[in-house]
């Protein structure tokens, strides 16, 4: 399946309420387990590691508009998509931890998929694309070392360490993760038009670091709109 073919499946998914709210796993074979499920059931051997494709963390916001700025246009950069996409790309690697992370080293895409009352938007990125261009890469493996050829169990200490140094990072235009969020809101939610220049800024960063495939559904009609 590639992007277009995933979202796609995702939002049929959606729309059919075969989707539970939370984090889960879609297998190679199109199968979607909670995350704590695909866990136990990998730890049992009843899934390979290796048939893990797509992590994906589900927002049912369906009683709001897509008001919410940074929700509805920028969902790869939520304050809770640090440490999923620390948590997710650590079980690409392979390593465990309990009740939190599993080893998923099949994995290719990372989606969010935020259902409002009239839209339902999905965006995918590539691990390998993020993991590069976040620096997230480099901070695992300058903080783990050997451990990631050697040790498959990490610490939550360390876990909490990636996350911290991977939310200081300044890649937004020279604004981090909390900062770019920020300017978002203010420009879209609180209109300070004085920000135009820092909101295109950051929006050409963020595209240029995800590379996201994203597509948005109306929610009555289920058809794609462009928006």
């Amino acid at each position: 399946m590639d992007q277009i073919q995933i979202a796609d499946y995702l939002a049929k998914k959606v729309f059919n309420k075969e989707l539970e709210s939370g984090y889960s796993i879609m297998l190679k074979n199109k199968q979607i387990y909670p995350k704590g499920i695909y866990g136990r059931l990998a730890k049992s051997n009843k899934i390979s590691p290796e048939d893990a494709f797509v992590f994906i963390d589900f927002i049912n916001r369906r009683l709001r508009s897509y008001e919410d700025s940074v929700m509805y246009l920028f969902p790869l950069i939520l304050f809770n998509g640090i440490w999923l996409l620390t948590d997710s790309y650590l079980s690409k690697l392979g390593f465990y931890n309990p009740g939190r992370i599993y080893p998923a080293t099949g994995l290719k895409y990372y989606s969010e998929v935020v259902l409002f009352s009239d839209r339902l938007v999905i965006e995918l990125t590539d691990f390998d694309t993020m993991a590069t261009n976040t620096g997230l890469r480099k901070i695992v493996v300058d903080m783990l070392g050997k451990d990631i050829l050697t040790k498959k169990e990490i610490s939550f200490t360390k876990v909490i360490k990636i996350q911290s140094k991977l939310q200081d990072q300044e890649l937004f235009a020279g604004y981090n993760w909390g900062k770019a969020y920020d300017i978002i809101r203010d420009y879209y939610e609180f209109h300070k038009t004085s920000l135009a220049k820092e909101v295109l800024a950051i929006t050409n960063a963020y595209n240029r670091i995800f590379q996201p495939y994203r597509v948005v559904y109306d929610t009555s009609t289920r058809q794609q709109v462009l928006m």
